[in-house]
């Protein structure tokens, strides 16, 4: 059990966090087991008979056998409620924060571990897609250990953000999210929580706004970053640098990546509307798409990887998720300027970075140098892990930031 002195929102805090416990309806639950039960699987064929398993030639996304299997599982055996139950163990609020810019109020979700320590350095994770703030459970776990709620050094903030998950706002119908509008969201949410002075990490889609929020927030005094997010030509110009064996790997595996594995950006980018209104028609069909994902990719269990797909199924949030894509794609694809906040803008914030080899968005130290000779403070490499490292990786992952708010602490006052 979670202390429940990670709950306590510290004093003269200037917003009104409400604490939250999470109940999915037991009728969705019903509803979703129904769903799955009586789901046709589709008749065997050359591409759903194959995977990557057979090899590079082959990957062609989850093959009917897992798809079958991932299904018989979630209506079976996959306990949602056993799920919610030790979540809610973690303290949970939400809050109304309007943004300066046009007045929009959004309601965010967030977890968090509070600390009495007057010294305490607050610092906001933020996730990507297809996962949501469950990713960072491994984190709050290994904190929760390893400090007392008088002694852990960081106020840790774990945000849906904004338009996922439990987080959306009052103009969801009528206005487009990006980048920067949700990076002055989670900027909003830090004040209002009383931290006028923050660290930002973020990777995925959370790398982008962390890369909106450290150059557009003064209130945000550090970055740190597990990926970047950037376009062919911000590679292009440090293309001829030294890389690293390691590196070199990875790099080709996240050429590999852009090459054959990011279909699914460009219909989500381009399709948006139709994609969603396809995926939310029914459970399987998200399986078939998030869960693939998942199943192709990463080493990540089943029991993971439902827990995320149920996630967007409850909280009905696939369809308003999209809005990264409507701005990452022709960037990342198609090398179009501006659509994208760029990490290269922070020029004059400590930066950090851990290298993880099975990023497919990997950027190499000598690169990052280049870009950063004045203000990049920390940077390390490590033998495993991969693009939902904070999950995967999580003793590394946390080491990582813990370093690098030592160094960052010795260079700024918080």
């Amino acid at each position: 059990m979670v202390d429940a002195g990670f709950g306590l929102v510290p004093l003269g805090t200037p917003g009104t966090p409400a604490p939250f416990t999470l109940h999915v309806p037991g009728s969705d639950i019903h509803q979703l087991s129904s769903l799955v039960k009586s789901a046709v699987v589709g008749v065997p064929s050359y591409y759903n008979t194959h995977n990557a398993t057979d090899g590079p030639d082959h990957a062609f996304g989850a093959s009917r056998d897992w798809f079958a299997q991932a299904a018989h599982v979630w209506a079976n055996d996959f306990d949602w409620r056993e799920h919610e139950k030790y979540w809610n163990t973690f303290p949970q609020f939400t809050i109304n924060v309007t943004a300066p810019s046009d007045g929009q109020v959004f309601d965010l979700h967030f977890a968090a571990l509070f600390s009495q320590n007057p010294d305490a350095v607050p610092i906001i994770l933020s996730h990507g897609w297809p996962s949501s703030w469950l990713d960072f459970i491994p984190i709050f776990e290994l904190l929760a250990e390893k400090y007392t709620p008088e002694t852990l050094p960081y106020h840790i903030i774990t945000p849906s953000i904004p338009d996922y998950g439990l987080s959306t706002r009052n103009q969801l119908t009528e206005t487009e999210l990006n980048f920067s509008k949700a990076a002055e969201a989670l900027n909003e949410l830090m004040k209002a929580l009383g931290f006028n002075a923050y660290i930002a990490q973020g990777g995925d889609v959370g790398s982008g706004i962390t890369a909106a929020i450290g150059a557009e927030h003064d209130e945000c005094k550090a970055v740190h970053f597990n990926n970047f997010l950037l376009t062919d030509t911000e590679r292009a110009g440090v293309a001829e640098l030294p890389v690293t064996p390691q590196e070199k790997a990875s790099l080709a595996a996240g050429a590999e990546f852009a090459y054959s594995g990011t279909g699914y950006m460009l219909e989500q980018g381009t399709k948006p509307g139709a994609i969603s209104l396809v995926l939310m028609s029914g459970p399987m069909a998200l399986l078939g798409w998030i869960g693939s994902m998942y199943a192709e990719a990463t080493n990540t269990p089943l029991d993971v990887i439902l827990q995320q797909v149920s996630w967007y199924w409850y909280t009905k949030s696939y369809g308003r998720a999209l809005w990264a894509y409507r701005s990452a794609w022709e960037a990342i694809l198609r090398d179009v300027p501006d659509k994208l906040p760029s990490p290269l803008q922070i020029t004059n914030k400590p930066i950090g970075y851990s290298f993880f080899p099975d990023e497919p968005l990997a950027v190499a130290k000598s690169w990052l140098e280049h870009w950063f000779p004045e203000n990049l403070v920390f940077h390390r490499a490590h033998e495993k892990g991969g693009h939902f490292a904070a999950f995967e990786v999580p003793e590394a992952f946390l080491g990582d930031v813990e370093d690098f708010v030592a160094a960052v602490k010795t260079k700024i006052s918080f």
